[in-house]
């Protein structure tokens, strides 16, 4: 009887051990699952920008990880680049924990900085334009107003040898 609850013991504790290892073997093919399926993800949205670099949002991905739970998609803007995240909360289902997976992309918006910048030299050449014909108006009415006071005022002594002889204005 005692051999016979030694190897009722040991089959149990097979059967047990096996139990664990196939979990286990299950909970890395769904993580491997989990990984392709986010970085797939995060490739096809880095991929959707505008003309200017920008990401075009997918707020509402309905795609769900290996373990059921919906995939989380964040986008952010810092400087001159924008960021996405994919995020599977792994596992445990609980998203910010250590078994999470996540995928980052970042793109650099140059191309909207080009634009932007090209608008805006655009615009600061044109309002310097106007600035510079203004300029040049206002500039030509004060030369014609200067004129036209020194024309009209009295006679002025002349700095030569006759100091006495007054000459009239232009």
């Amino acid at each position: 009887m005692k051999c016979a609850l030694q190897d009722f013991r040991l089959i149990a504790l097979a059967l047990v051990s096996t139990s664990v290892v196939a979990t286990g073997c299950s909970d890395d093919r769904s993580r491997e699952r989990a990984e392709a399926q986010i970085q797939r993800l995060a490739d096809d949205l880095d991929a959707r920008t505008t003309d200017t670099g920008i990401y075009i949002r997918e707020d509402d991905v309905r795609e769900t990880d290996p373990w059921g739970k919906r995939i989380k998609v964040t986008y952010s803007q810092g400087g001159v680049a924008e960021m996405i995240e994919v995020r599977s909360a792994g596992p445990d289902g609980e998203f910010h924990t250590t078994d999470d997976l996540v995928a980052q992309r970042m793109a650099a918006n140059l191309k909207g900085i080009g634009e932007g910048i090209k608008r805006n030299a655009e615009a600061t050449a044109a309002g310097a334009a106007r600035g510079l014909v203004k300029g040049a108006v206002e500039g030509a009415k004060e030369s014609i107003k200067d004129s036209l006071s020194r024309k009209k005022k009295p006679s002025q002594p002349r700095d030569d040898a006759d100091a006495g002889e007054t000459v009239p204005a232009k």
